[in-house]
């Protein structure tokens, strides 16, 4: 009768333990790459629905530049001017979204508000901090789309200027972080499209001195970064 080969217990055991080893080098790699998948797919799907959002608008509202979003107006009346431009050229067009209206991240349900890529919270809270306000409306999918106008200081005078929307792609969940989960466009009236900061800067560029950890406002400019890779998260992206 034929013997069979078979292995011992302790080669089993020294099998299953390389086996462990790859797999615990290999999997924090897997993981990222599907975090970055899922980032960049959520991020072009919410930039999508609000480009057709905006392009519906333009049917009966005709070309961008003829809306009203109350630039060259003193600040004093952002609020009124935000919600009146997110009432008119987008709520109409935006079906099974929730309206929540002007709400602050604490009434939304957030513990904290957002940090940068280093995990610093930024120095004045504006835009991201707990307790500011904007425009909040929820897709189907969960992304937060909050909305409020930018302004410029002239002759110590604040004035509007463009109307902003950030994504955050998963809402309350963490990291809760700029150039991760929660990315910033702005409304060109002049081509009717939503940009993102920073979307004419060399790659080079947005790497060295923008979408960077070793900088607080530049992580606003991450968006660019994707969109100019062809909506793809890339190795050397500041994960």
């Amino acid at each position: 009768m034929k013997k069979r080969n078979a292995f011992t217990l302790a080669e089993v055991l020294i099998t299953l333990g390389i086996i462990g080893i790859v797999a615990a080098m290999t999997m924090p790699t897997l993981i990222e790459k599907h975090q970055k998948k899922v980032t960049a797919t959520r991020l072009k799907e919410a930039y999508s629905i609000l480009s057709q959002v905006t392009l519906l608008a333009q049917k009966d509202y005709d070309e961008p530049k003829y809306w009203d979003s109350s630039k060259g107006e003193s600040a004093s009346n952002m609020r009124v001017a935000t919600i009146s431009w997110v009432s008119t050229y987008i709520i109409p067009y935006l079906s099974g979204a929730k309206d929540h209206g002007w709400k602050t991240l604490a009434q939304m349900g957030y513990n904290k508000g957002y940090v940068t890529l280093n995990g610093k919270v930024i120095a004045n809270g504006n835009l991201t901090g707990l307790n500011n306000t904007a425009y909040m409306i929820e897709l189907p999918n969960q992304v937060l789309l909050t909305f409020d106008i930018n302004s410029q200081t002239i002759d110590g005078v604040v004035y509007l200027t463009d109307v902003l929307c950030r994504f955050d792609i998963n809402g309350k969940q963490k990291p809760n972080m700029w150039g991760r989960d929660l990315f910033l466009f702005y409304f060109d009236t002049t081509q009717g499209k939503w940009l993102p900061y920073g979307f004419s800067l060399s790659r080079s560029n947005l790497l060295k001195s923008y979408c960077t950890k070793s900088t607080e406002w530049g992580n606003i400019y991450c968006a660019a970064l994707i969109m100019q890779d062809g909506w793809e998260i890339k190795d050397d992206y500041p994960w």
